[in-house]
């Protein structure tokens, strides 16, 4: 099961948006991945927590933290991060688990009521931490200006490893 929760500060008290979201994913590799999240965005920083979880048994979780680098633009987004996560195996015979450091960014726009967003994430420590390198296109429509459709493409490189692939759709609410 995926479990994504992001949170996001801004250098002011105030928060520009709250937002909660449900994925369904599938991968010819892995299998189904099913996902939850929250999302709290002040603008120019923002903390972020996810994890995902497949049929497999396989999951990742990570925290990452850092800095939007058009924070003020309503159109455009820059984002630049660390981060510091696990990755493991719920799988027979037993549980398996590292840890992983490493870097993201994303560049995303909002024209209109449509969203788009590409992110990469670059693990650097764990002997898992291929599963955390990935690359993701979203690609959303935003109604009533709270609720967002999404469709998205995430591509895993395990190194040496044969890459891992997945199609997935969500909903995304905003308050």
């Amino acid at each position: 099961m995926m479990l994504l929760l992001i949170a996001a500060l801004s250098g002011d008290a105030q928060a520009n948006e709250i937002s909660g979201e449900v994925l369904m994913q599938a991968s010819p590799q892995d299998g189904l991945v099913t996902g939850v999240g929250a999302q709290l965005d002040g603008g120019r920083t923002f903390l972020s927590m996810e994890g995902r979880g497949a049929a497999d048994g396989n999951w990742i979780g990570r925290a990452t933290g850092g800095i939007d680098l058009f924070g003020g633009s309503d159109r455009l987004d820059l984002t630049l991060g660390v981060f510091l996560g696990t990755v493991g195996n719920w799988g027979d015979p037993s549980i398996s688990m590292a840890g992983t450091a490493g870097f993201a960014f994303g560049l995303g726009t909002n024209i209109g009521p449509l969203r788009a967003r590409y992110r990469h994430a670059d693990g650097f420590r764990g002997p898992l931490e291929s599963r955390l390198t990935e690359n993701e296109v979203r690609v959303g429509y935003r109604m009533f200006d709270t609720v967002e459709v999404f469709g998205q493409y995430i591509r895993f490189n395990p190194g040496e490893e044969v890459f891992v692939e997945g199609y997935g759709a969500g909903l995304k609410l905003a308050f």
